[in-house]
């Protein structure tokens, strides 16, 4: 069987969580280790008198979903330890917000735990990150679905009343990956996790276009990384039907690459880009009227398929391939700015996009600049867009088949909203 990409990502660290890359800078990991396999829970016990020592007091956060799933069978491998614990209800469904990590701060902190184990996936795993950083405790995480990549990164998605922020937070240490588990998530919890991978494709095509274009920073073992997890795992999503374990132990292994790859980088670009800047907005809107589909990973996937036919228009079209440096700043000169093109649907997110767009800088020279680097690479550009969005192209087919949730209908979003 294949060394998992996270393991080998992992392997490649010194004992003190760094790593002086081939790209020239220092990364550093606060995630230990990752177990991912049948039976690792009962792992667990050995592993935390070992770290903490046989009297350790651990704070368990879970909701009743992920208590079914996981944490009743935590709590009975731990029973030895000082456990305290707090189980949300599923029903409203738990959100990442300032109060809940505030209110559960509290509550941990009663206990003067030495460690936080979360039991869950995305919002609890959040949330559990968020608890450590105010606690100054380290936090573990048991996945209960391969649907996020937030177990392994170092941030937490934050929901505020009218927008979202992604917030630097206390990176897991060890993170519990029982296939038993995983394997028993909810079928639209496993294609979130899938579509979040697709994004993968048009994050490595942007950011390697902006290196040559913009002179931005790439770091090419972990750009590349991220790419070649996503194919390893859609490849096994591909033959789902003949091989499930193999599929969900890849599709993991994808997403723990994505969330290290962030904690290591301290940013989200080697894993989004333009689709989650939709799917964040969907969500910010709350456009989606299905709440079964509300996840993240989903839209995400429903985004690269509507953007993968803008960005193929635009890389196989006149935009790239044919145009006038002179002819196109004269264009570019006589565009109003972003703050007047703002539609009636968007005109609520004027603050945030104003902040977002704060330090750039625009104008005549930087757009020579970038016209005359578009023509220099060109031919490079328009190969790897041919290639990436050909594969994006065939990915989309192979999540169609198996039945990922593809239509704006599917989701009860108006096409006129979305």
């Amino acid at each position: 069987m294949r060394e998992l990409f996270c393991q080998s990502y992992l392997n490649s660290y010194s004992d003190d969580g760094t790593l002086r890359c081939q790209c020239g800078r220092e990364h550093r990991l606060g995630t230990r280790k990752i177990l991912l396999g049948e039976g690792v829970i009962e792992e667990m016990a050995g592993l935390l008198a070992e770290f903490y020592g046989p009297a350790a007091r651990v704070w368990v956060l879970s909701d009743e979903n992920t208590e079914a799933a996981a944490g009743l069978r935590c709590k009975e491998n731990l029973s030895r330890f000082r456990l305290s614990s707090t189980v949300l209800p599923a029903s409203p469904r738990p959100r990442t917000t300032e109060q809940i990590i505030s209110r559960l701060a509290r509550e941990a902190a009663e206990s003067s735990p030495e460690l936080i184990l979360a039991v869950g996936s995305g919002t609890i795993s959040d949330v559990g990150k968020m608890v450590s950083l105010e606690l100054d405790v380290p936090n573990w995480c048991v996945a209960t679905a391969p649907s996020v990549d937030a177990y392994s990164s170092g941030t937490s998605a934050i929901k505020l009343e009218h927008g979202h922020k992604t917030e630097p937070a206390r990176p897991t240490e060890l993170i519990f990956n029982d296939l038993s588990v995983l394997e028993k998530a909810p079928e639209m919890l496993f294609l979130s996790g899938v579509g979040d991978l697709l994004a993968k494709y048009l994050s490595y095509l942007d950011w390697k276009i902006s290196a040559w274009v913009n002179g931005e920073y790439i770091c090419e073992q972990t750009a590349r990384l991220c790419l070649d997890s996503a194919r390893q795992a859609l490849s096994a999503v591909s033959k789902l039907s003949a091989d499930k374990t193999a599929a969900v132990r890849s599709l993991t292994d994808a997403i723990l690459v994505s969330g290290l790859a962030m904690q290591a980088l301290v940013n989200s670009r080697p894993a989004s880009s333009a689709e989650h800047t939709v799917a964040h907005s969907w969500e910010i809107a709350g456009s989606v009227g299905r709440a079964e589909l509300e996840l993240h990973g989903l839209l995400v996937g429903l985004a690269c398929r509507i953007l993968l036919e803008g960005y193929r228009e635009f890389y196989e079209g006149s935009a790239i391939r044919d145009f006038d440096i002179q002819d196109r700043l004269r264009s570019l000169g006589g565009e109003p700015g972003w703050d007047q093109m703002l539609t009636a649907e968007i005109e609520h997110l004027h603050a945030q996009i104003e902040e977002e767009m704060g330090g750039l800088q625009i104008g005549e020279t930087v757009y020579r600049s970038r016209l005359e680097k578009i023509s220099e690479h060109r031919k490079m550009i328009t190969d790897l867009a041919a290639g990436i969005l050909g594969e994006l192209k065939q990915a989309v087919s192979i999540l169609a088949d198996i039945g990922y949730p593809f239509r704006l209908s599917d989701y009860s979003l108006d096409p006129q909203e979305a």
